[in-house]
């Protein structure tokens, strides 16, 4: 009688345990799967690049409004370098009309950083000279560079920061009914500013360690659902969507028509998901169509088109990221040929 009431005691006891570790009392049974990481990893670089980049704007003199700001971090299959773009918008810009814009106004807060370490802080300044739009850019020590600019009425109400960095490198600001669009050769610019000059808050070497510390829980991640180690990968950041790859090897030992081997492998998030992507990470399998075209195996909601490849060898070895303001691409380099996976936005 004494065993008996011994085991219902135990038995009691198990079962109180096993309900509190069912309702948080106890450890978690259910870890952080690859996506979650992935988003929160995001959610916490995003939180922190706004705070960088206001204490740096702030040192160049300008104020910024991070909250939406546009970023893209890739980095090389063949050597693990790192490239970084982030485009954001100076305070009080919206509602710039074109006489404001022809007299003169500072416009975006950039950061660039090329693979070969160059790197630098810089603001954007549009205006009208002699009928002829151009952009100045201004670095931390006060050295400028202009280059041309293209501004275009566009009937599409929206408020985008975009960039895109295929072949060359190119960022955008739409304002109100504007379309604001500058293209920079980055071999003149290098000629132009010098990227040695480094703030006294050391920002750069903090967003640097964050856009490192995004990559290396993304690849973790993608890793621990592909098995793919190849250091090849891309991350695509705005705060209406997420888009993270990585590809399966360099542009010359990938195939379309591979069925044995993806290109890559992709995890992407947009504000307004609906049923079209996939919801975690997935292969990026190619099926082809008679009339030449292709799809992404279980992925009806993304576009596929080829266009030609102008990336050196080097830049070959990882995905190039294009955003606008209703749509974001994906370039795969495989061949001579990238792969463009496009999906479609809604601001």
């Amino acid at each position: 009688m004494r065993d008996r009431k011994r085991l219902c005691r135990w038995l009691m006891s198990c079962s109180v345990i096993a309900l509190l570790a069912g309702c948080g009392g106890g450890s978690s049974t259910n870890p952080q799967t690859a996506e979650q990481q992935i988003v929160a990893s995001n959610t916490n670089f995003r939180t922190r690049v706004q705070t960088i980049l206001r204490n740096a704007a702030q040192e160049m003199g300008v104020q910024v409004s991070p909250e939406n700001f546009a970023c893209g971090v890739f980095t090389n299959g063949s050597d693990g370098k790192m490239s970084v773009l982030i485009n954001s918008a100076i305070s009080n810009t919206q509602n710039l009309t074109l006489d404001d814009l022809r007299s003169g106004a500072d416009l975006m807060f950039c950061y660039l950083r090329t693979d070969d370490g160059y790197r630098t802080f810089f603001t954007v300044k549009i205006r009208e000279v002699n009928n002829q739009w151009i952009a100045e850019l201004r670095n931390l020590a006060g050295e400028t560079a202009t280059v041309d600019a293209d501004v275009e009425p566009d009937q599409t109400v929206s408020g985008g920061l975009t960039f895109d960095w295929v072949g060359g490198l190119c960022i955008d600001y739409h304002i109100g009914l504007v379309k604001i669009l500058i293209c920079l050769d980055l071999e003149k610019l290098l000629e132009k500013i010098f990227f040695d000059r480094i703030t006294s808050g050391g920002w750069e070497d903090q967003l640097d360690s964050a856009c490192e510390q995004l990559m290396n829980s993304v690849r973790g991640a993608m890793q621990s659902r592909s098995g793919n180690s190849f250091r090849g990968g891309l991350a695509i950041t705005r705060d209406d969507v997420l888009a993270v790859c990585q590809l399966a090897g360099t542009a010359s030992q990938l195939q379309l028509d591979d069925p044995t081997r993806p290109l890559g492998y992709c995890y992407i998030w947009k504000e307004r998901n609906g049923d079209d992507l996939p919801a975690r990470i997935f292969p990026i399998r190619l099926i082809s169509f008679s009339n030449n075209g292709y799809a992404v195996d279980g992925a009806p909601g993304i576009g596929v088109t080829l266009e030609p490849s102008y990336l050196t060898i080097k830049t070959k070895s990882s995905p190039r990221p294009r955003v606008e303001d209703n749509r974001m691409q994906v370039l795969l380099p495989v061949g001579d040929q990238l792969v463009c996976l496009e999906v479609p936005l809604t601001q």
